[in-house]
């Protein structure tokens, strides 16, 4: 038999929480897309030439510092979004319009994503990071699917975290393997919040072997440990638009940064 957590009482809603994690997005696309790609202009000089300017200018060196810090508070939002993704596709009445909605914004993000991140319409070289939200929602839906205790059934979900992860890597998803990852932790232990988070963390934390800046990831299941399950006053456009529109702004200012 399930274990039934009880609602928290005070603590954060899902729309609370959901604005942390776009804040933190926010922070780290502003530090990636506006001081790293447009000021300091990674990706057009060396290693090498950073060093020199760095060394040679306070103020870049100022800019490089608050660009890695932005980029590490921006990893704190995927265990949110991995997070409310598992919740949204547990109380969900509709799988097929939730992927929809997800794959939407997700397709719709791509041109902002490039804009923002590399200053052209179209950019081959990777995908934004709504497109692991895609991969880690089929896959959740195997994983329920395929849900009772069995070895065949334990396999399955095996095979499937692992293609999940492979179409991450192979699309290029930014921060998808993660993504996946936290998300399957996440559903694993869905019926006990204390070990959700505490491993949600602990997930987080070993996605720093992929990338270093998750290193603070795990502050994410911080503010998660707060959400009491109430969804609380929200606009499903609102809540699906934000992002692309988040991208397309900063991508309009660090093109009028230039």
């Amino acid at each position: 038999m399930e274990r039934v957590e009880a609602p928290k009482s005070g603590g954060m809603n899902r729309n609370t929480l959901r604005t942390w994690g776009l804040l933190f997005l926010t922070l780290g696309i502003m530090g990636r897309s506006i001081l790293q790609n447009r000021l300091l202009g990674l990706g057009q000089i060396s290693g090498n030439q950073l060093m020199d300017l760095m060394n040679a200018s306070d103020e870049a060196m100022i800019f490089a510092t608050i660009a890695l810090v932005l980029q590490v508070l921006e990893t704190c939002a995927v265990p949110i979004f991995s997070f409310l993704l598992v919740d949204g596709f547990k109380h969900t009445s509709d799988f097929k319009k939730y992927i929809l909605r997800v794959a939407g914004v997700a397709v719709v993000s791509e041109i902002p994503y490039n804009l923002a991140m590399s200053g052209k319409l179209i950019d081959m070289s990777t995908r934004n990071p709504a497109f692991g939200l895609v991969l880690a929602l089929i896959a959740l839906y195997f994983y329920k699917r395929y849900e009772e205790k069995s070895r065949q059934n334990t396999t399955v979900k095996l095979m499937v975290t692992l293609a999940a992860i492979i179409w991450t890597a192979m699309l290029q998803v930014d921060m998808g393997i993660c993504i996946v990852f936290i998300c399957a932790i996440v559903w694993r232990f869905r019926h006990n919040t204390m070990f959700q988070n505490l491993s949600g963390a602990t997930a987080s934390m070993i996605c720093s072997l992929v990338s270093p800046f998750f290193m603070a990831a795990p502050m994410g299941f911080l503010l998660v440990h707060f959400y009491n399950g109430e969804k609380g006053a929200e606009s499903r456009l609102v809540n699906y638009l934000a992002y692309p529109v988040i991208l397309l702004v900063v991508g309009v200012i660090g093109m009028l940064a230039l």
